[in-house]
């Protein structure tokens, strides 16, 4: 073989490397050995291995500019997270853009009782409870704001704008978040958590009923507030607001036109222990409300239940200069199991003197048993708990979490002449988590006893069902 044919061997061998190596580098660095090989066998002359190398090397350099300039460009990309929810950030994080929603489908079917009063009339049915779009963003890291609409409702209250609001958080230091706009008031930490957290398909009697006493509200109200938490250990809340900005009608026709109250709101807790699966969790709030012009306040709740469910507790319209109103909350979580607790309290000052003071309170205590060995979540900074997240996904070899749960629960709203009714109810729940952006749930709700208000000793029963998105 001549060293012309083994030249053109060799160069052919070279360039099949330089296609079959999937590194452009390292494939010139082959190039190269292999000249080095030639050259010494005499193969190439040193001119013509010289212009070669130069070549390889060149080729080398391009190859690795232009790797760097795709690496550069890469880097300036915003990043798109898609797991469990639809984020888009710059690769530093100061920026960030969330679209976020929940859809809850219920249904309900009743069974009526009578007792010495009227007969109950709630009526059976399935409609969407909630239909929620959110935009959340955060802005130079330390802006954020939030824009969440719902689609569904059951009166101008419910349905409409949500949370909308803006917030500065300052990290440097001490952590103080200032918000302002539409947002729950800091009261109790049922009425805190999450309608996509809380663990039965409507919160315990007292936990709407102190929040709703002015026009109706869901706990939201537009105002300014602060938080700020530290050592580890506990939270502070603090804020004012006035009238919730669903409009100037309250939830039903019989109900007074929603004034523009004045409402100071605080809450403190503390949290000792708050792991991956244990959490201990104490907590205060207190508020003092004036009804502004309309003077005029109302405490009502349903059973436990609001598809096509009457208000069996009812005070009535009443006068007041002011309500002051408090909360004491408690919880803990070992493992699979967690255990929860609040009294809630309002105290009326009547508007016309003389009148004497009135007082209604509630209270609830709740249990749950995680089945398959999850643990409900604890959310330290903001003193609220969420859904667990399951060890297995349906559809990826899992069951999901199942979970047990039993509540006891009651509200009295009867004092001195006020004759609202005192309601005592037993619930028993189960939920299905396949996936950590799905809930499934079924609720029995018994009434135990009504005492007094128009439904005395009436004491029906309910079976709820709820499928619930969200991300």
């Amino acid at each position: 073989m001549n060293r012309r044919l083994i030249a053109l061997s060799g160069l052919t061998l070279a360039a099949s490397t330089v296609f079959c190596v999937p590194r452009a580098d390292a494939a010139n660095d082959a190039m190269v050995e292999l000249l080095n090989v030639l050259k010494e066998q005499g193969t190439i002359t040193p001119e013509a291995y010289e212009q070669l190398k130069g070549a390889a090397q060149a080729d080398d350099e391009q190859n690795t500019a232009g790797q760097s300039e795709i690496k550069q460009a890469a880097e300036t990309l915003p990043k798109v997270d898609t797991k469990e929810k639809l984020e888009i950030s710059t690769p530093d994080g100061a920026f960030k853009w969330r679209l976020g929603g929940r859809i809850h489908t219920d249904a309900a079917l009743y069974n009526n009782d009578t007792g010495s009063g009227d007969p109950t009339t709630l009526t059976s049915g399935a409609d969407i409870r909630r239909a929620r779009l959110a935009l959340e963003a955060t802005l130079y890291r330390s802006w954020q704001l939030k824009l969440e609409y719902d689609f569904a409702g059951f009166s101008e209250v419910d349905e409409g704008l949500r949370d909308a609001y803006l917030r500065y958080l300052h990290t440097a230091g001490w952590p103080l978040g200032i918000t302002v706009g539409q947002f729950k008031e800091y009261l109790g930490l049922e009425s805190i958590t999450s309608s996509n957290d809380i663990s039965f398909v409507e919160r315990a009697l007292p936990s709407r009923t102190f929040n709703d006493i002015a026009g109706g509200s869901d706990g939201r109200r537009i105002g300014a507030g602060l938080n700020t938490y530290g050592n580890d250990l506990w939270t502070a809340s603090a804020g004012v607001f006035g009238r919730n900005a669903a409009g100037d009608t309250g939830a039903d026709e019989d109900e007074p036109d929603a004034s523009d109250p004045i409402t100071f709101v605080g809450r403190l807790t503390l949290s000792p222990v708050h792991t991956e699966n244990r959490a201990v969790h104490f907590g205060f709030a207190g508020s003092w409300l004036n009804p502004d012009d309309n003077d005029t306040v109302r405490f009502r709740q349903r059973p436990e239940a609001r598809i096509g469910a009457d208000r069996l507790v009812d005070t009535g319209g009443l006068d007041a200069a002011d309500v002051n109103r408090y909360g004491v909350e408690a919880a803990g979580v070992y493992g699979p199991f967690s255990l929860q607790g609040e009294y809630l309290r309002a105290d009326l000052n009547p508007d016309v003197a003389g009148d004497p003071d009135l007082g209604f309170d509630g209270w609830y205590v709740m249990g749950s048993w995680l089945l398959t060995g999850e643990s409900r979540g604890y959310v330290f900074e903001e003193a609220r708990f969420k859904n667990p997240k399951p060890k297995g996904i349906v559809g990826k070899g899992g069951i999901g979490a199942w979970e047990l749960l039993a509540r006891y629960s009651s509200l009295d709203l009867s004092d001195e002449s006020v004759d609202g009714g005192e309601e005592d109810n037993f619930t028993f729940g189960v939920n299905w988590y396949p996936t950590p952006n799905f809930k499934f749930m079924a609720n029995y709700v018994r009434v135990l006893d009504i005492e007094g208000g128009d439904f005395d000793g009436a004491e029906p029963d309910a079976f709820l069902v709820r499928a619930q998105a969200y991300w």
